[in-house]
């Protein structure tokens, strides 16, 4: 059985790079301050990560006025009874991937064809879904974890060493952040 999901991934991971080597994204900046929107791709399989994300998106809602939408992974066939989607919080399950792990769903294809000023992936575990997700959607400017061998992906990669927990990267995202295309 393991040997059949390793040679899954690999396959994954083959038709996913060269799906990525297609894409011909043009990064439009803005500054974050004049930014209005925001996508925001996590892996929401832990509830903990559900809460973080959800306090994350309310933070930029509240404090800075920014339209967020964010679409969490739940890495089973179906959501817990307790989870569900609320305005402006989405998900998406295994039964919306198809073999080689690219999720496909009409609700997938609004996020992606959203016009957001910035898309943050705060994939920490290099979830192949939210790799696909990412490489696909027509955000003017998309941050996320560095991935070696997968450079095109996003505008902006922030590069961490060894393993990074979820608060620990959004604080590098606030930092960069506070940088880019800020208004002089």
């Amino acid at each position: 059985m393991k040997i059949g999901k390793a040679i899954k991934q690999k396959a994954a991971s083959y038709l996913f790079y060269r799906e990525l080597q297609r894409q011909h994204h043009q990064p439009r900046t803005t500054s974050f301050s004049n930014a209005r929107t925001i996508g925001i791709l996590y892996d929401a399989t832990v509830e903990r990560n559900y809460e973080i994300v959800k306090a994350y998106v309310k933070h930029l809602r509240d404090d800075f006025k920014k339209d967020v939408l964010a679409l969490g992974y739940y890495d089973a066939n179906e959501l817990p009874p307790m989870r569900f989607s609320k305005l402006g919080l989405d998900f998406f399950t295994k039964k919306n991937l198809n073999w080689h792990f690219k999720p496909s769903h009409p609700m997938i294809s609004k996020f992606i064809n959203l016009d957001f000023d910035y898309l943050i992936c705060l994939n920490v575990d290099r979830c192949m879904p939210l790799r696909y997700i990412s490489a696909a959607t027509k955000a003017g400017f998309k941050i996320g974890r560095y991935e070696k061998g997968y450079a095109g992906l996003y505008d902006f990669m922030i590069s961490v060493n060894g393993q990074v927990t979820l608060p620990q990267f959004i604080d590098h995202v606030n930092n960069y952040l506070k940088h880019i295309g800020h208004d002089k």
